[in-house]
C-alpha cells in the first residue's frame, strides 16, 4: 500500500494519516517495518499555488519523516514528479537535494513522465548518467544532510504560504474573468491535442 498526499488538505494531514495506519498492528505485521508513501506535485499546485503547494509538501515529508522514526518503519517517500516546474519539475540533483533533513534516508523514488524519459533514459549514456545525478544526491541528501530551517524562517514561509494561497485563490477561483481570460491568450486548445506528456489534458468532471 502506497498511500498518495497531493491537494493541500491532504498535505496537511499526511502525517496523522499514517501514524493511525501504522498504529495498526495487523498492517504492520504485513509492511516489514517499511513503508512508501507518495507525494504528488501536479494537483497540489493547480489547488493551491505553487509556493503554499511546495511549502505543504516539504512540512507533510518533515512530518511524515518523525512519524516513521517514532514508530521504527523505514520510510522511502515516491515524488511523482512531472516535466514542468508546476509539476514538480526541474533539475534532479537540486530537488533531491532541497527535501527536509532526514526525509532521504538512503532511499527515493521518482516517477519520470512523458517527455522525460526520453530526454533522461533515451540513450544509454544519458540513462547512466541520469542514474549518477540520482546516486549521487541521494548519498549527498543522506550523508550531509542540510541544517533544518529556523523557527523563524518557518513562520515566514507560513506567512507567504498563506497569502499566497489567498492570492492565488483570488485570481484563480474568485474572478470570474480569469478562465476566459486565460483560455483567449494561451494555445490551450491547440495544446490539449498534441502528443505531449503521458497525463489527459483535460479530466472527466467525475475524476
Amino acid at each position: 500500500i502506497v498511500p498518495l498526499f497531493e491537494r493541500l488538505k491532504d498535505l496537511n494531514c499526511a502525517s496523522d494519516v499514517i501514524d493511525r495506519l501504522l498504529s495498526i498492528k495487523t498492517y504492520r505485521n504485513l509492511i516489514d517495518n517499511k513503508q512508501q508513501v507518495m507525494i504528488g506535485y501536479s494537483d497540489s499546485a493547480k489547488d493551491a499555488g505553487q509556493l503554499a503547494a511546495a511549502w505543504a509538501q516539504y512540512r507533510a515529508q518533515e512530518g511524515l519523516s518523525e512519524v516513521c522514526k517514532k514508530h521504527g518503519v523505514a520510510l522511502t517517500l515516491f515524488h511523482g514528479r512531472g516535466g514542468t516546474v508546476g509539476r514538480g519539475g526541474g533539475p534532479a540533483h537540486a530537488a533531491i537535494l532541497s527535501q527536509p533533513p532526514g526525509s532521504v534516508n538512503n532511499s527515493i523514488r521518482v516517477t519520470e513522465q512523458g517527455e522525460m524519459i526520453r530526454f533522461k533514459f533515451g540513450l544509454p549514456g544519458l540513462a547512466v548518467l541520469s542514474m549518477e545525478i540520482y546516486a549521487s544526491a541521494v548519498l549527498e541528501a543522506t550523508l550531509l544532510p542540510m541544517p533544518k530551517p529556523k523557527e523563524s524562517w518557518r513562520e515566514e514561509m507560513n506567512k507567504l504560504a498563506a497569502r499566497a494561497h489567498r492570492t492565488y485563490n483570488s485570481v484563480v477561483r474568485e474572478n470570474s474573468d480569469f478562465v476566459p481570460y486565460f483560455r483567449r491568450i494561451t494555445p490551450l486548445n491547440a495544446l490539449s491535442q498534441l502528443p505531449l506528456g503521458s497525463r489527459p489534458a483535460k479530466r472527466k468532471q467525475e475524476g
